[in-house]
């Protein structure tokens, strides 16, 4: 009985072609990951579009969101820092108060039950 390992397989031997194309030490670094995993190239290489699609995602900002960044930066542009303060410190002391209203309504609703 052979291991899966020691199996010649054709696909998962690198060609000359690709071999060239990825360089001396990619290719080196693609037929360790082959022997560990035991995956063909292809997969691999698929694999690792797929993850670099998913973080390129990740990294870059939808045009939209970056409108809305856009915008919000715009909205400061022309005010002083101390302006920039009163107003992030009122709309901080609303939400806090918000939050504390929202507990008090609770704490008056369980009461009344």
């Amino acid at each position: 009985m052979s291991s899966k390992k020691n199996e010649p397989l054709t696909d998962r031997i690198l060609t000359a072609e690709l071999q060239h194309v990825l360089g001396a030490r990619r290719a080196a670094r693609l037929r360790r990951i082959m022997r560990q995993t035991a995956l063909p190239p292809e997969a691999l290489l698929d694999l690792a579009l797929e993850i670099l699609d998913l973080a390129s995602r990740k990294l870059s900002p939808s045009p939209i969101k970056r409108t809305a960044v856009g915008l919000g930066a715009a909205r400061w542009r022309h005010v002083s820092s101390e302006e920039r303060s009163k107003v992030l410190r009122r709309a901080a002391q609303a939400r806090w108060a918000k939050h504390r209203r929202r507990l008090h309504d609770q704490a008056t609703k369980n009461d009344d039950e």
